[in-house]
């Protein structure tokens, strides 16, 4: 009897033990994904803009931006990466591009920061994603310098059509307060034009050549294409997979450095969703030529299908 009561209490004690591993294993699952999109430091709510609304695409309007624009606080957006490239011939160049972190060992950018008229380097020992930087090569507290792995453009990638790339890190990023993914839409999930969301990168911050040294910010509105492709023309290839956004009186626009960086809205629960990646524009914050995106829902297919293929290799 007294063994029998022991060798019961052994297995109940293993299946308590047992249960309790599995629930901190889905608890821990479950504040991974919660915590995509959640930045460190509080951010105010971007406002939502009405049709009816008479600042709404206003000439002078004022507001922040990359070019000429305002520093972020430091832990606002924790995915934001600084892709730097050493060239093969040139050698180490520094901060080329934005990228955003998506999960913990993939880094989302545009194109045409791999490929293009300078240069075809799909190359990942090339590359290396800074995560957790703020003051740009300053190796802040908590940030990362991060080895790529492998670079995957996308099959279609030709002049800014399709212009999106993966890069896989050789090891996950040290995820903490500093380092966050954001969170992805739904394939469903459509952007609505008239919502102001937020641009961040490293880019030109004025007329000098040299790059901001703290990460800026930008509030942009989210426009219909419509508008783009009237302000490009038909010689600027504009399609479906494209977003744009900015303002067209000049007072904000990506620039020289911002490439393959965030474009950044908050849902309702306060939780932070990518909507784009910077693709193009016509100069820094030129009237008249809103910003184009590579838009993220579009892609969303695709950025799953080649996750899981590279998994399954």
């Amino acid at each position: 009897m007294n063994l029998q009561f022991k060798f019961c209490a052994i297995v109940f004690f293993a299946l308590v033990q047992r249960s309790l591993s599995m629930m901190k294993a889905m608890k821990d699952d479950h504040s991974r994904t919660a915590e995509c999109g959640c930045p460190a430091v509080w951010q105010r709510q971007p406002r939502q803009l009405r049709s009816h609304d008479p600042d709404n695409g206003a000439p002078g309007r004022s507001t922040g931006r990359i070019f000429n624009g305002k520093p972020s606080r430091r832990g606002s957006w924790p995915w934001q990466v600084s892709l730097q490239l050493l060239h093969p011939k040139l050698g180490f160049i520094g901060h080329w591009c934005g990228g955003v972190l998506i999960d913990e060992s993939w880094v989302l950018t545009a194109a045409h920061c791999v490929h293009n008229d300078l240069f075809n380097l799909p190359i990942g020992a090339l590359w290396t994603a800074v995560v957790g930087e703020w003051e740009l090569d300053s190796g802040g507290r908590g940030s990362a310098r991060l080895p790529v792995e492998r670079v995957i453009l996308h099959e279609r990638f030709e002049n800014y059509v399709h212009d999106i790339a993966l890069m896989k890190l050789a090891r996950p990023a040290p995820l903490s307060k500093v380092v966050r993914t954001i969170c992805l839409p739904a394939e469903d999930e459509e952007p609505r034009a008239g919502l102001e969301c937020v641009t961040s990168g490293w880019g030109r911050s004025g007329p000098s050549p040299s790059l901001s040294s703290a990460l800026l910010e930008a509030n942009v509105p989210l426009l219909e294409l419509a508008e783009c492709l009237k302000a490009y023309g038909k010689s600027v290839p504009i399609r479906d997979g494209h977003l744009c956004a900015g303002n067209t009186d000049g007072s904000s626009g990506s620039c020289v450095g911002d490439s393959g960086g965030p474009l950044q809205c908050r849902r309702p629960d306060g939780v932070w969703q990518l909507v784009g990646v910077t693709s193009f524009g016509s100069g820094c914050a030129r009237p008249g030529f809103p910003d184009v995106y590579t838009k993220i829902q579009y892609y969303s297919p695709w950025i799953r299908d080649t996750i899981a293929n590279d998994v399954n290799r």
